[in-house]
């Protein structure tokens, strides 16, 4: 095999952050929590955490509130928090001003960060609280913070509620809520289904979500539901495959789903793979490399070309890889080299076909995971299949960038390494140093 030296020259600021040692073999992160934390983050998740604030204040009210004067709108609708809702209930009516700027935040204390500042807009919103949940009625806005608010603005949901009941696992099993942008009724799972998304865009990256939304497109009402805070899956469609009821030695040899190194090509099922490890540990590493690698192969796609070696064309889908320790260690001579040198670099190819890339020399914080690295970072490369130009992987990722994106589809290679460094920046540990060898 030819060696293959590419320099991924464009610097990007990542969505991971690291810290150092080098990643110790074991087995697959035991204990591991299951699912994804809940996340607070939503647009919806906001709107009724404050509709629930308001509910259960005595004196505070959305027009006696000032952004950038004082505090704001706490975050206090927790995982078991009707529980705390006297016997009798709460029902209150709540009016919202477009034009009047209020602050939401984790504790609801004063902030001048414009990004907690939104701009609800409501005329009444009948909010009925108890020990079972959460019921509302009206029509609710939220319209875009743009040096204020006004609600001329560009509106960011537009709800309309019709005795929409939230119960205490956050799901709506009663009435229901229209999505005016759209005119559709969210699903019964919307808190739930926003949250883990989120959850799966930020820890494999935008273009695995796309992958997981595929799979999920036909999961039933009840594919999740809240554990100890945590967003977990209870009833998996057949379109998607639990990485637990897997056997993991056939994940590394390339064989799960059929097929092998030189035999076939990919099943799509690689890419429809959940509860994936999300440990930085090598074992854990290992696994998000096959299924990132081995998604990529299942599917045909175009690769932008990078001087003479790399010409650009569309690739073919073709068969799985398998996991070489003896690459891993291989690469894991360039990798000691980028940290040495902190910068990327293909400094020692043991002449293997090479990928590389590092981002914390940049200014930015580590990688998450080798999912996202090979596959999943940023949107999606081109989305449409029809398109002569085809690639759905990240458009920053390995698969999405031209010259990696050839050695992620070669059919010069039967198996793959991919070595790293853990390590932490800027308050977020991941991996980064990243290198990928590629063997007959």
């Amino acid at each position: 095999m030819n060696v293959f030296k590419l320099i991924f020259a464009l610097l990007f600021t990542f969505m991971l952050s690291v810290g150092s040692g080098y990643a110790s073999a074991s087995t697959v992160s035991q204990g591991e929590k299951s699912g994804f934390a809940f996340n607070e983050n939503t647009h919806l998740y906001n709107a009724l955490d404050s509709f629930y604030f308001f509910a259960t204040q005595q004196q505070i009210t959305p027009q006696n509130l000032r952004a950038g004067l004082g505090s704001g709108i706490a975050q206090v609708l927790k995982s078991g928090a009707f529980s705390h809702v006297p016997s009798a209930g709460i029902k209150k009516t709540l009016v919202f001003d477009g034009n009047h700027p209020l602050t939401l935040s984790e504790t609801g204390a004063k902030t001048l960060n414009a990004a907690q500042w939104h701009c609800y807009n409501s005329s009444s919103i009948v909010v009925s609280v108890d020990r079972q949940g959460m019921t509302l009625d009206g029509i609710f806005t939220e319209y875009q913070y743009v040096k204020g608010c006004n609600v001329a603005n560009k509106k960011v949901i537009a709800y309309q509620f019709k005795h929409a009941h939230i119960n205490r696992d956050f799901i709506i099993d009663s009435g229901h809520i229209t999505d005016l942008s759209t005119s559709k009724k969210i699903p019964a799972n919307q808190l739930l289904l926003a949250s883990i998304e989120q959850s799966v865009a930020q820890q494999f990256g935008k273009a695995w979500l796309e992958q997981w939304k595929l799979g999920a497109s036909s999961a039933g009402a009840h594919f999740l539901q809240l554990e100890n805070g945590r967003v977990v899956y209870k009833e998996v469609p057949s379109s998607m495959q639990d990485f637990n009821l897997l056997d993991k030695r056939k994940i590394l040899a390339g064989t799960v789903f059929g097929h092998a190194p030189g035999i076939g090509h990919a099943s799509a099922k690689w890419c429809r793979i959940i509860n994936i490890p999300k440990g930085l540990d090598l074992e854990s590493q290992k696994v998000q490399t096959m299924i990132a690698v081995n998604c990529a192969r299942s599917s045909h796609r175009y690769c932008e070309g990078h001087a003479s070696d790399f010409p650009a064309g569309m690739q073919p889908a073709t068969y799985p890889l398998a996991w070489s320790d003896a690459s891993y260690k291989l690469a894991m001579d360039n990798t000691v080299l980028q940290q040495k040198f902190n910068q990327q670099g293909h400094f020692e190819t043991n002449n293997q076909a090479q990928n590389a890339f590092t981002v914390t020399p940049y200014n930015g914080v580590p990688f998450s995971g080798a999912l996202k690295a090979v596959f999943g970072y940023t949107d999606v490369k081109d989305p449409k299949t029809t398109s002569a130009h085809f690639n759905n992987a990240g458009a920053n990722s390995f698969t999405g960038h031209a010259g990696h994106c050839q050695n992620e589809m070669t059919q010069h290679a039967m198996s793959t390494g991919l070595s790293f460094i853990k390590l932490s920046k800027k308050g977020v540990t991941g991996i980064d140093f990243i290198t990928q060898n590629f063997a007959k």
